[in-house]
């Protein structure tokens, strides 16, 4: 069957042959109806022949002429009418010959094409079409195309009643449910003589994999866009000196810094003039791609709102659009920047702390030497005597020397005392009201925490923290101000406590905050180093702050500051909080108490072992003396079951005391022993404290100090019958 469109096409040329076979077929009846004219006329000659028998001759040659000039054109006509019958046979041979070329490219197009009539009779569908709907040509022409659907009316958004309505091209997109095929669908319309559409072809054409190429399209740009406008760091492509794509957290940042097209100004204009080096433009060449090898390069920002960032950069020479431009990744470091720093001021003031504990240990036993020499000197003095009163003021200066020692100790790792449970709203609301008391020009304003968790602390240092942080405060104000006091209840997660190198957890935050002159970077970053001081000298001594951070870090805390110049300062202070319940603590009563038992006293310093030996037997004691470790475990073993106790120095070269303490153990396991140091090292004394050790006397300690440890120590464990004699 041809297609219609085709046929339509060459009706005319048809309809001239059949006129010329027309006009042939009058030719001819014209020229038999000229013969029998002839003929009748030859009759009627014959006729005329007889009566006129003279003009015979002469008639017959005219009519002989006549019929052979018809005959020759008769012949001339035929000849035309078998030249005109073989092109109409040879015009139809190459018309069905081009029908059927044409019917089979049709046939040969994987596209579906159709022709309906203005009722969307189908008239004619390629093989493709059958195909698609699984049916055959009888089941198919004839029938309107949505009926092909199961429908009982056109399509929303038909092509067809879209050509209807406006003569025009059609177009649409149809997914067909039951072969899982998306179908773009074109119509153009087939116009008459008179320009009206009386017929539609349609050229179907399967999209499935475009579809699917675009569904993938669209969720591989989502993916992007997910990945790259969430992304912590901001990604930006410059070419030629200008931004080509900035992702949501380049823009952020851009803003922070004030940095837009309208601004006029270069990147390099914003970065700190520290971290430009000696090229001025070099982050300006960077971002255009002028430098053959980039690498992360870090440095700092100055915000429009006066801050200072720190930032990272990351550049990639790239093609963008087929021209040279860079990838660039940028991002905030400034947290990354504030850890390292911590980490590494801790590192230091962690070095400092150790420097510091072994002068003030060195220092205690000076000061140990001084004291026990005056508390031998007052068992030789009247109680009225004018040496009473110089004895006096040479131990107010060991006291002295001893606070400032503890400020040492409380700045050196481990320089804790007693551990109990306190209340810290407790503590700090009697330390600002005994400071209040003095500063009077101070004001002080609270904010605690109801129900404030417990923390395991030495309640005197902590107190020394807080005066200490007061004292700054006060300074800070030049004497006069607003002094905040906060507490609060905090969980601190592995981000903020790894860098302080202490665990997560529950903590009591304790804040104060002062309105004086704050501070600037340079500063801040070394108020925690001993001896350090912005005061004129002899104003202050720098172990102030040194000492609050040690005692904090040795409870395994965590102070931080924020300061800048003009507007005050907080210091923050983190301590593990605990479940126990805080104690009450009772004043103890030290009187001079004497003994004569026998004690080991163990010291590499021979000055101590002078002056402990001198106030050991002041109070009546028997002594044997060891100036090492190992003659102390050799004495011992050998006068075990006379020595009842040992008053063991924690620091000393070669065997120290925690090795002495482990040997002494072995050979008595009950062995009462006074641990005894100008330097408590924490980790240490806890350990031997909780493996034995019976209590720790600091240096330097006077004569009834000594003599109430001792008694304390030999009458408790007496009434247990717990001694080395015994063991």
């Amino acid at each position: 069957m041809s297609i219609y469109p085709v046929k339509q096409s060459l009706e005319d040329p048809i309809a001239r042959l059949e006129a010329q076979l027309e006009q042939e077929r009058q030719l001819r009846m014209d020229a038999e109806s000229r013969i029998r004219v002839v003929v009748s006329d030859n009759k009627r000659l014959e006729l005329e022949l007889i009566r006129h028998r003279d003009h015979f001759e002469a008639l017959v040659a005219g009519r002989t002429a006549e019929l052979t000039a018809a005959n020759e054109k008769l012949i001339l006509e035929n000849r035309e009418r078998r030249l005109a019958e073989r092109e109409r046979r040879s015009f139809e041979d190459q018309f069905r010959e081009a029908s059927l070329m044409l019917e089979a490219m049709l046939n040969a197009i994987p596209d579906i094409i159709g022709v309906q009539d203005g009722n969307h009779r189908i008239i004619r569908f390629n093989d493709a079409g059958y195909r698609f709907f699984g049916k055959s040509e009888t089941q198919v022409i004839g029938r309107r195309c949505y009926e092909l659907f199961d429908q009982d009316r056109p399509c929303e958004n038909c092509v067809t009643q879209q050509i209807l309505k406006t003569s025009l091209p059609g177009q649409m997109e149809k997914y067909f449910t039951f072969r899982g095929t998306w179908m773009d669908i074109r119509a153009y319309p087939i116009r008459d003589m008179d320009g009206r559409v009386f017929r539609i072809v349609e050229h179907w054409r399967d999209i499935t994999a475009l579809k699917e190429s675009q569904e993938s399209l669209v969720e591989s740009e989502e993916k992007y866009r997910l990945l790259v406008e969430n992304a912590n760091e901001g990604i930006f492509i410059y070419q030629g000196g200008q931004l080509k794509f900035s992702n949501h957290k380049a823009r952020e940042m851009a803003l922070r810094l004030g940095l837009t097209p309208q601004s006029g100004k270069s990147i390099d204009e914003y970065i700190c003039p520290d971290d430009r080096g000696d090229d001025p433009v070099y982050f300006t060449r960077r971002l255009n791609g002028q430098e053959p090898k980039p690498h992360a390069i870090s440095f700092r920002m100055n915000c429009r709102d006066g801050e200072q960032v720190w930032a990272e950069l990351n550049t990639v020479n790239i093609k963008w659009q087929g021209k040279p431009a860079t990838l660039n990744f940028i991002r905030d470091i400034t947290q990354s920047k504030d850890l390292e720093r911590r980490f590494q001021e801790a590192q230091r003031l962690d070095s400092l702390g150790t420097l510091a504990g072994g002068i003030a240990h060195d220092f205690n036993n000076l000061l140990m030497g001084i004291q026990g020499n005056a508390s031998l000197m007052y068992l030789d003095v009247e109680e009225d005597s004018l040496l009473t009163e110089k004895l006096k003021n040479i131990e107010d200066c060991v006291e002295s020397g001893s606070r400032l020692t503890k400020q040492l100790l409380g700045f050196a790792r481990g320089g804790k005392y007693v551990v109990r449970p306190v209340d810290m709203n407790q503590i700090l609301h009697s330390s600002a009201d005994m400071f209040g008391r003095t500063r009077k020009v101070v004001k002080i304003e609270g904010d605690y925490q109801d129900n404030l968790w417990t923390v395991m602390a030495d309640g005197s240092q902590i107190e020394q923290v807080l005066v200490n942080l007061f004292l700054n405060a006060w300074q800070a104000m030049s004497g006069a101000g607003t002094l905040y006091l906060k507490t609060k209840n905090i969980c601190l997660d592995d981000a903020f406590t790894a860098p302080f190198d202490v665990n997560p957890g529950r903590y009591v935050q304790i804040s104060v905050t002062d309105t004086g002159i704050g501070m600037d970077e340079a500063t801040r970053r070394r108020i925690f180093e001993p001896f350090f001081t912005t005061q004129e000298p002899g104003c202050g001594t720098g172990l102030g702050l040194a000492s609050v951070f040690g005692i904090v870090k040795n409870h395994n805390g965590i102070i931080t500051v924020q300061s800048r110049p003009g507007q005050g300062s907080t210091f923050d202070v983190y301590l593990p909080a605990s479940d126990k319940v805080p104690e009450i603590e009772t004043p103890l009563i030290e009187p001079i108490e004497h003994g004569t038992e026998t004690i080991l006293l163990v010291d590499d310093e021979q000055y101590i072992i002078d002056v402990a030996r001198l106030m050991l037997e002041g109070l009546g004691y028997q002594l044997l003396i060891a100036d090492n470790g190992s003659e102390a475990v050799r004495l011992f073993t050998e006068h075990r079951d006379e020595i009842d106790l040992v008053i063991l120095d924690m620091v000393m070269p070669g065997m120290d005391g925690e090795a002495v303490f482990a040997a002494l153990r072995t050979i008595a396991p009950g062995v009462k022993v006074v641990l005894a140091s100008g330097y408590y090292v924490m980790e240490q004394a806890q350990a031997l404290l909780k493996d034995g050790a019976s209590d720790f006397l600091q240096k330097p300690f006077n004569m009834r100090q000594l003599s109430s440890k001792i008694r304390w120590i030999l009458d408790g464990n007496k009434a247990s019958g717990v001694n080395a004699k015994t063991s």
